[in-house]
């Protein structure tokens, strides 16, 4: 990471670190030779030397600097500086589209309408000049602070008909990828009609196409499942829109939109035709009023004919009898103050006629980032006078005209006065610490202290679940008021895979659960004949499954059995020996013993352990039990052949 105050390339003075890509990190910088700030773009170190990333990190400089549009982010300058790569682009105050969706989900209609036709204003001017963005996204179209929408990240564009590497031919988020790209083939215009198609249809209905649990899965939907009609997920969609949707998502680019103003004419025929739909429902103004000769249609309507700013994001719910009853009384005033200021506008008409005309109006000129001295120039030439007023702005260089009063194009008396606000740069003070709040207390008090936050989850062993470990920057650091800072949120100790124990003893497993941060539980004794003493039998939970880090494992470990005297059973029968072995508490394991005296058989003639002598409760005890031996004699007899046969032979005798 960069710190703060270090030049880059002896021109651009970091300020703070405004996020992180997969190339490169982003920083916002003073451009000390032309005195406005930046966005510095610094390729990763470990990608600066891979020849494939710098090339395609210089393409995006040499693709993008050419194209000035209100639409699209510009490109100032690009180098090498400390080993590694950069560019220097317009630095636009504002978030992503994909935040905007994020926290509001499906826009309303014409919201949405309006800022794909932006971007495709965007991608018409690029592909004009050959230039095709190859990752339209919600995360590469910035809002600023009027509203409009910027494509910025041209880093992996293709000019003309130039090849790219297989790696830069897959890269970009799956969800937004078009079918070609997703099997690696050649892109075109169509391909970047395809990625806009997924952006309107996110901003419809809050969710993308298609959904899957790797980037590989989602790019086999890209190219062979077909998407959900729009207005299956938002019913308030007119079929026709629906139409539009699906024919920029076509699997086949030759069944696409031809290029972006064949879609661009599609939307604005949609966006026409919901404004004739609201305008027919909408109910009949309470006073109208037209506008007198030279006057601005915008400036003469009132107020209450214009929606607040971030209304076409918003539903407004039906009004309840309360609200209604408000809403009444407030249009019965409206009607008395509308009234009034007519009288007064026309005694003011007639003033003028009496004095014959004599009052002269003049076009306010604009003096939008002109120096203080150059507006308060332009405004005497136009006959106008100049009251200046400094204000702290982040995003514009100070000594420059911020905003102006009345506004540009407005006609006002000659000699009148125009307020106009000069900027005294970006305002820099020490972060505010939020350590050891909670994200919602975090983010509230940074947002009052003019921070834009952002959350980013932390594993830690100290600091609770949901409360914040720090920022980044860290809590002190001289930053610029309006600038991004990330809240370092805990997310609770990190998951630890509980070791198998079994087997071991049980100061072998406490050292390893201690190695692994997790503690002992309880230890459970049980009698075993198998195992050594204080050896691990079994554990809960068991082994491979997650715990967090000061959790509690169970163990049962071996114990030896008690030790008792041996009954004494030689001389005993073996069915009695055995039932005093069992009532003992042993295990009588019988043993043939050869005898030749018949009194002795079936009777213990031995036993170990022997009587008396102590052994395990359980443990086996061996009784030699007598077994009759068996003495057989055999006679042989001869056989002599007669002349009527052989002869029988004789039974054998025992001996």
């Amino acid at each position: 990471m960069i710190e703060p105050e270090t030049i880059i390339d002896g021109r651009y003075r970091v300020v703070s670190r405004l996020g992180s890509g997969g190339m490169a990190e982003v920083y916002l910088a003073r451009d000390e030779l032309l005195g406005r700030e930046v966005a510095v773009k610094v390729l990763h170190q470990h990608f600066a030397e891979d020849q494939e990333f710098v090339e395609r990190f210089r393409r995006e400089a040499s693709s993008a600097a050419g194209l000035s549009h209100p639409n699209i982010v510009a490109i100032f300058d690009r180098g090498e500086w400390n080993g590694t790569y950069y560019i220097a682009m317009e630095y636009v105050d504002g978030r992503s589209l994909k935040a905007l969706v994020r926290e509001h989900g499906a826009l309303e209609p014409s919201a949405a309408l309006e800022i794909v036709i932006q971007i495709l204003r965007a991608a018409r001017f690029a592909h004009r000049r050959g230039v095709i963005h190859r990752d339209l996204k919600p995360h590469n179209v910035l809002l600023d602070d009027e509203g409009r929408a910027r494509v910025t990240d041209f880093g992996i564009a293709r000019a003309g008909a130039s090849d790219m590497t297989m790696t830069g031919s897959i890269m970009g988020t799956a969800q937004y990828l078009s079918p070609e790209q997703a099997q690696g083939f050649a892109v075109s215009a169509t391909s970047d009609i395809y990625s806009v198609g997924v952006i309107l249809y996110e901003l419809l209905t809050g969710v993308v196409p298609f959904e899957g649990e790797t980037a590989v899965a989602i790019a086999f939907k890209q190219v062979s499942a077909v998407p959900t009609p729009p207005s299956t997920l938002n019913p308030a969609l007119p079929a026709s829109l629906d139409a539009v949707v699906l024919r920029a998502l076509a699997k086949d680019p030759a069944e696409r939109y031809a290029d972006a103003e064949e879609l661009i004419a599609a939307l604005e025929a949609e966006r026409a035709s919901l404004a004739g739909q609201a305008q027919a429902q909408a109910p009949a103004p309470v006073l109208t009023r037209t506008h007198g000769a030279g006057e601005d249609p915008a400036v003469a309507a009132p107020a209450a004919a214009f929606p607040p700013t971030g209304s076409m994001l918003l539903h407004a719910p039906p009004l309840g009898p309360e609200e209604e009853a408000i809403a009444s009384a407030r249009r019965g005033r409206w009607a008395i103050w509308t009234l009034a200021l007519l009288l007064v506008a026309g005694a003011i008409v007639a003033a003028v006629l009496l004095l014959g005309g004599k009052t002269k109006t003049v076009r306010v000129p604009s003096v939008l980032g002109q120096t203080e001295q150059a507006a308060g120039a332009k405004l005497r030439a136009a006959g106008l006078a100049s009251e200046p007023s400094l204000r702290p702005n982040a995003n514009v260089a100070a000594g420059l005209v911020v905003s102006q009063s009345p506004r540009a194009g407005a006609k006002i008396a000659k000699g009148s006065t125009v307020s106009v606000v000069i900027s005294s740069g970006p305002k820099n003070e020490p972060l505010i610490d939020v350590e050891g709040l909670t994200v919602t207390q975090a983010k509230d008090r940074l947002s009052k202290a003019g921070f834009k936050p952002t959350t980013k989850s932390q594993a830690s062993t100290t600091v609770a679940a949901g409360h914040v470990i720090g920022t980044d920057p860290s809590a002190g650091t001289v930053v610029v008021t309006g600038s991004p800072v990330t809240i370092l949120v805990s997310s609770g100790p990190p998951p630890v895979k509980v070791p198998d124990l079994r087997g071991e003893t049980l100061e072998q497993a406490e050292t390893n659960l201690k190695g692994e941060e997790l503690e002992v539980g309880t230890i459970t004794k049980r009698v075993s004949t198998t195992a050594q003493p204080e050896t691990v039998l079994a554990q809960s939970p068991a082994p491979g499954k997650k715990l967090h880090a000061g959790d509690k494992v169970n163990l049962v470990v071996a114990r030896a059995p008690k030790e008792v005297p041996v009954p004494n059973v030689v001389g005993e029968s073996e069915a009695s020996a055995a039932a005093a072995l069992g009532k003992a508490g042993f295990k009588p394991k019988t043993k043939p013993v050869e005898t030749t005296e018949a009194s002795q058989e079936g009777i213990v003639l031995s036993q170990s352990p022997e009587g008396s002598a102590e052994a395990p409760k359980g443990s086996v005890v061996t009784i030699g039990v007598g077994t009759l031996s068996t003495q057989t004699t055999t006679t042989t007899t001869t056989t002599t052949p007669s002349a009527n046969g052989p002869t029988p032979p004789s039974s054998p005798s025992s001996g």
